[in-house]
């Protein structure tokens, strides 16, 4: 690969090597850092440059108040801009006409006490609003009227218009899981199209940017993530997006492996950002609003040290390539304690709230 993503060698390399005596002293320290109340940051669209931020997953909606507080401050500890989390249709309005925004307004008024930006994540169907013919049969299907859910994002746009700057459009749609019964990019471009019109009609000064692209393959369902792009640019889609939006996942492999250059996410925004620039895009972003490394012992997992290594490359790209934005680390927290399940390990602390290696690699920028 001749434009792979540049490995960093820095200092922190001797915060790693001490990271298991430093594991008890963190724990018992994390949590009360004398910065955690520092002045909230700049939330517009260029305030994230360069910046780490979060992407807790749509557990957040549902931790409790305590694990809430101390799941936002491990990211405030950790010097974080912003925090994405899911305005999710299906959460807010389960019957329609009826719409209950508690769940959400908890989420939001707990990042910004914090003193971080929150990112809305407007997503997901609810069945009633799903395509009758698609058989729904959970919130993942494609929505049946794009103008329906392009009000819902402009209801939640005017909601927190003081809170939220950034709204990202779907997540992960150029995979069939996540926009049943098959991904389409054109279904998508349209959804984008009119979810950004009708933001911007509300809250004009709101940066809307594109669904995070996930690694995939065109295979009849899943289209890969190049394709997508090259796809909404093709149909006109990218004037209804202020940035792009990727999740560069890599794991089992760093994102710089020249091995992995055939089909790493990663290497593609290389790609991605000629074909932004020959359109006239250049003064666009690639936002990384999802990345990160399992841990543990399941297929395709990763050991702590290497999950460390793969968040160092991917923060010495943001400043390698002057057009990728703000890197969005999923997750914070374990989401449970089976070593075995990829989606239990992906978290900067475990489910103890003990840090892994990678705490101490961003705990020490």
């Amino acid at each position: 690969m001749n434009r792979s993503l540049t490995r960093r060698r820095k200092t922190t390399r001797s915060a790693l090597a001490c990271a298991c005596i430093l594991l008890a002293t963190l724990a018992s320290i994390m949590w009360v850092r004398s910065d955690a109340h520092s002045a909230p940051p700049t939330c517009e669209l260029s305030g994230g440059n360069k910046k780490i931020a979060a992407s807790p997953g749509a557990g957040l909606l549902g931790a409790s108040d305590g694990d809430l507080n101390r799941e936002l401050t491990v990211a405030k500890n950790l010097n974080m801009w912003a925090v994405r989390l899911d305005v999710d249709w299906s959460v807010v309005e389960p019957r329609r006409g009826q719409r209950n925004w508690a769940p959400i307004d908890r989420v939001v008024n707990a990042i910004v006490a914090h003193g971080m930006c929150p990112v809305g994540l407007a997503t997901y169907t609810p069945l009633w609003a799903a395509r009758i013919t698609d058989f729904p049969r959970n919130s993942h299907y494609r929505p049946a009227d794009p103008n329906l859910f392009a009000s819902f994002a402009a209801a939640a746009a005017q909601r927190y218009a003081d809170s939220i700057a950034v709204w990202e459009i779907w997540n992960e749609p150029n995979l069939a899981n996540y926009w049943l019964p098959r991904a389409n990019s054109t279904e998508y471009g349209r959804l984008l199209d009119a979810s950004y019109a009708a933001i911007k009609r509300v809250v004009p000064g709101a940066a809307v940017i594109s669904g995070g692209l996930a690694p995939g393959t065109d295979n009849g369902r899943d289209i890969a993530p190049l394709t997508f792009v090259r796809n909404l640019y093709q149909g006109g889609y990218n004037r209804s997006f202020d940035a792009l939006s990727v999740h560069p996942y890599t794991y089992p492999a760093l994102p710089n492996d020249p091995a992995a250059a055939s089909w790493s996410t990663a290497a593609r925004m290389w790609d991605m950002r000629d074909i932004m620039v020959a359109a006239g895009d250049a003064d666009k972003k690639i936002w990384m609003t999802e990345f990160g490394a399992p841990t543990g012992t399941g297929t395709n997992s990763v050991s702590e040290a290497f999950q460390a290594q793969s968040i160092e490359v991917a923060v010495g790209a943001q400043y390698d390539a002057p057009w990728l934005g703000p890197l969005f680390v999923y997750s914070l927290r374990d989401a449970g304690t089976d070593p075995n399940n990829l989606e239990h390990n992906f978290g900067l602390v475990r489910r103890d709230w003990s840090p892994k290696q990678a705490y101490t690699l961003l705990d020490s920028r």
